[in-house]
């Protein structure tokens, strides 16, 4: 990812320095429209938190994600803190947020993303991933069924988090789920929803265009990715993540943030040692 911009800095401040910040005396220069500082003591430990918006540092209040399928999520580490301000955030309708397997990316969307529909922010979710296989994998033929037998194994990974495939089905039945493929996206306007893009290292700046353009009134788009985590060269030539953070950064209506940690287990964290 954008090796300049990952939507936040990292800032330690002395006791004096702290002081200052906290009396309006300490300015900082450089920050992007929506992007976070997280303040660290001698110790480098994060003990506070802002973010840059409307020309001016707001503090950010400790996050809290819930629902009914999950309980409440705290954050992790302090990434984990910007990003779950983020997706609270009503005023960014575009948030991206990007990390390896196991930060928690696809964790927080989901469970963020549900947490508004159920306190009625949005209508329903709808959910958009491009249908590409693992890199090196062998193709398994066309699947049987209607489009949500043929998509479950690329929702999967939402279904995770709201009670499995009886979740993701019942959502649907009420009226809160809808899974779009990406073929199958042109042409709409999607009002009062959270369009969810999952996987989005495996679009293209044009599909990332696509999706994008179906934003209606009222509606929100988020997108997680991993780019280490292409499955195609199309993906890889395009690196349509990359220029949607390099482009977007600094518009009041789009928000990044960078995962760095792994929080899924100690048997996850060991998978960058193979690189």
């Amino acid at each position: 990812m954008n090796e300049l911009y990952t939507g936040y800095k990292i800032l330690q401040l002395s006791d004096k320095e702290l002081t200052n910040l906290y009396s309006g005396k300490f300015e900082i220069d450089g920050l992007k429209e929506n992007e976070y500082l997280i303040i660290e003591d001698g110790n480098k430990e994060a003990i506070d938190y802002y973010c840059f918006r409307d020309g001016k540092l707001e503090r950010v209040k400790y996050p809290i994600l819930e629902n009914t399928y999950t309980g409440q999520i705290k954050p992790r580490n302090p990434q984990q803190y910007c990003a779950m301000d983020l997706l609270k955030n009503e005023k960014v309708p575009i948030k991206l947020i990007t990390g390896n397997f196991g930060s928690g990316k696809t964790l927080l969307c989901v469970v963020g993303a549900l947490e508004a529909i159920q306190k009625g922010l949005f209508e329903k979710i709808i959910f958009v991933r491009n249908n590409v296989q693992v890199k090196d994998t062998d193709q398994i033929g066309s699947l049987p069924g209607d489009v949500l037998d043929k998509t479950l194994p690329y929702v999967m990974p939402f279904a995770d988090h709201c009670g499995g495939v009886e979740g993701i089905e019942h959502l649907i039945e009420n009226g809160r789920l809808e899974v779009i493929p990406l073929g199958f996206l042109r042409g709409r306007s999607i009002s009062n929803s959270i369009i969810y893009s999952m996987e989005s290292e495996n679009l293209t700046k044009q599909h990332i265009q696509l999706i994008m353009g179906r934003v209606d009134e009222g509606s929100q788009l988020w997108l997680d990715g991993d780019i280490k985590q292409r499955d195609r060269t199309a993906f890889e030539q395009s690196m349509g993540l990359e220029k949607m953070v390099d482009r977007l950064s600094g518009n009041r209506l789009f928000g990044y943030v960078h995962l760095i940690k792994s929080e899924r287990s100690e048997v996850a964290r060991l998978c960058d040692l193979l690189d």
